[in-house]
């Protein structure tokens, strides 16, 4: 695994850090440098030399502004070291990239996070615009050769729906193919609908959908073989996903947030007792039920940590 060395003016270096860690967990490959508000280019080149003779392997260096202090500083410390990179115009969305794509060259790094910024209430009102009209109506019968087939990799409890855990981590991971969101209320809102489409990964198929619709196409086998990343925001869906007759065999619980009266699970998932008895009742269906926030951490037991 290579190393990777976030340099800036200032604090912005660890502020990526600590947001990356926020989105895909602890990562102890990622260091950070900076050139220090009353220091100088001799400060920040004595601080890179020793955090990088700390480092084995190959290094990748993200500087925060091409021409300034730290990336001049790399380039001359470490132009022709051939196990240093150095890449300028550091973003939160180029080092989560950087640290979840291993296999990727410098060239198909800066080719995935070409400018990423976005007019957000252009796109609301372009997508509103795509969104009108009238629904296509689905003809079932079409996808009979895979009813009861449907290729769900992976089922998650997620009050936050699609963010930075679900867009940039899990789905790059198991390489999901569509989205499915599970929820009445999203279904129903234009605007939610619209939310999740902006925040999914332009390269993937998404649905929103109510409980009902989504167990009716999933089991009629609508998506094929598609890898399917199917998403609740609360484990009311879910119970209610089940008894209308959808099929599932696990369920990763991954965010809940914060309410009064809520009970800690995990530092990540806060559970009501009216809640406790959901997933009780999800269990006693034949469900695993694990507690997971990003891929590299270890799956535990969600039922045994929330009875004990």
């Amino acid at each position: 695994m290579r190393n990777i060395v976030l340099i800036s003016h200032g604090g912005m270096a660890d502020g990526v850090k600590a947001s990356l860690e926020m989105i895909v967990g602890k990562q102890e490959h990622v260091h950070t440098v900076s050139l220090k508000p009353d220091g100088d280019n001799l400060q920040f080149s004595d601080d890179l030399e020793d955090k990088m003779k700390a480092l084995n392997g190959p290094v990748w260096i993200l500087a925060d502004l091409l021409g300034g202090t730290p990336c001049n500083v790399a380039l001359k410390n470490y132009l022709e070291d051939e196990q240093v990179e150095i890449i300028a115009g550091m973003s939160l969305p180029l080092v989560i990239e950087a640290v979840v794509n291993q296999a990727a060259t410098v060239q198909e790094l800066l080719h995935s996070t070409v400018c990423q910024a976005s007019d957000v209430k252009a796109k609301m009102a372009q997508k509103d615009d795509n969104t009108t009209g009238a629904t296509t109506e689905v003809n079932l019968a079409d996808y009979q050769q895979f009813a009861g087939k449907a290729n769900i990799i992976n089922t998650r409890i997620d009050e936050r729906l699609i963010h930075g855990q679900v867009a940039g981590i899990w789905t790059t991971s198991l390489n999901v193919q569509r989205i499915i969101v599970v929820n009445d209320e999203a279904a129903s809102d234009p605007l939610q609908k619209t939310s999740l489409r902006m925040a999914a990964p332009t390269s993937m198929r998404l649905s929103v959908l109510s409980v009902e619709n989504a167990v009716k196409y999933i089991q009629a086998g609508k998506y094929g073989n598609q890898r399917i990343f199917l998403l609740f925001k609360n484990p009311t869906d879910v119970l209610d996903y089940l008894e209308a007759g959808g099929q599932l065999d696990s369920v990763n619980v991954g965010n809940m947030s914060y309410k009064e009266g809520a009970i800690e699970v995990t530092k990540s998932i806060q559970v009501m007792e009216q809640e406790v008895t959901v997933f009780e009742k999800i269990a006693d269906k034949n469900v695993k039920l694990t507690a997971q926030l990003v891929p590299n951490e270890p799956a535990i037991d969600f039922m045994k940590k929330l009875r004990d």
